[in-house]
């Protein structure tokens, strides 16, 4: 008798234990998305770039002369990578056969994870640069994947495919077949190319959404990208992101000496990336960094280099950024 009394106690009791579990469960689920939201919710703010970029503002809002700014533009940088010291970002030289390109290795304490993708639009029959990440990302027990596209086949096919995936075309801004400079037994010729958008190859060929390097040389077809550094640009609005770039800008014509002082320009106004190292020697060889992001930020950067701030802070610091641009020209 007592036995099926306790039947219904013992039953209402396993509905209460089960219905606080589920109360936990989804307690703890909800705690973790919370606690997730608020680390994605957050942006970087990191002192040295502030420091870069209103040094760079002084600069380059003052000049209207794309022939001095074209000539001075190395000067400026060099000038404010020292007063912001750049150097604290613990940048590694990746030196090929006639350039040192640079790049940024992810930090021991981040927290996203250890793989790692580089991009090489234009290889250049050289490798070596790419050979020297790789051993540096091995030394700190990092993997890294490679994707490398150039038209021209002869050596640089079997010379990348060493090391990662080759795509024989050019990559632009539109898909087609065209003429472009291409560098071939030293010296560089005009040759007829199948080129692939760059939109396209990365949504679609490659689907990656997140770049950690791109080493982008494209003999002068970079012109026509240059939309991809806007915040409104192509890549923004596919919701691609990339946190560093080795850009090379060829000899420019007086319009693209024009284009190349507007992109800057915007650059330093929409205040997410830092350009530094830059070498001018007829082309100008150009590293980037994107500061503006979480993700780069807390991957490439040491913990006491930046700090996380709300969105909204992040908005009004940028807000108050443009509008002393404003105020002082």
């Amino acid at each position: 008798m007592s036995f099926r009394a306790g039947r219904p106690i013992n039953l209402i009791f396993i509905i209460l234990l089960i219905f606080l579990g589920i109360v936990l469960l989804y307690g703890q689920t909800s705690t973790k998305h919370t606690s997730e939201d608020g680390i994605l919710g957050l942006r970087p703010n990191v002192p040295l770039f502030n420091r870069w970029s209103s040094c760079m503002a002084e600069r380059v809002f003052n000049e209207t002369d794309h022939k001095i700014f074209w000539a001075k533009f190395q000067i400026w940088t060099d000038e404010c990578d020292g007063k912001a010291e750049i150097d604290q970002l613990n940048l590694v030289p990746l030196q090929n056969s006639d350039e040192t390109k640079y790049g940024l290795l992810p930090v021991e304490s981040d927290p996203l994870g250890s793989a790692s993708n580089l991009v090489t639009l234009g290889i250049g029959k050289d490798i070596d640069a790419e050979l020297l990440y790789k051993q540096k990302m091995n030394e700190i027990g990092r993997n890294i994947s490679f994707y490398g596209a150039d038209p021209i086949t002869e050596i640089n096919a079997d010379l990348y495919a060493k090391i990662g995936k080759y795509f024989p075309f050019a990559v632009g801004s539109d898909a087609g077949y065209s003429t472009a400079s291409v560098y071939v037994n030293g010296t560089y010729l005009n040759r007829d190319v199948v080129h692939v958008d760059l939109i396209y190859f990365f949504d679609r060929i490659l689907k990656i959404k997140t770049f950690d390097n791109i080493w982008l040389d494209a003999e002068g077809a970079e012109y026509p990208l240059f939309d991809i550094f806007h915040k409104t640009g192509r890549l923004e609005r596919k919701g691609i992101r990339f946190c560093q770039m080795s850009l090379e800008v060829h000899s420019p014509s007086e319009p693209q000496q024009i284009q190349f002082m507007e992109l800057i320009k915007t650059i330093i106004k929409e205040f997410r990336f830092g350009i530094h190292k830059n070498r001018l020697v007829g082309h100008m060889r150009m590293y980037l960094f994107n500061f503006g992001d979480s993700y780069c930020v807390r991957k490439f950067l040491k913990r006491n280099l930046y700090e996380l701030i709300s969105k909204e802070d992040r908005e009004e610091m940028e807000e108050e950024f443009e509008e002393n641009l404003i105020s002082k020209n």
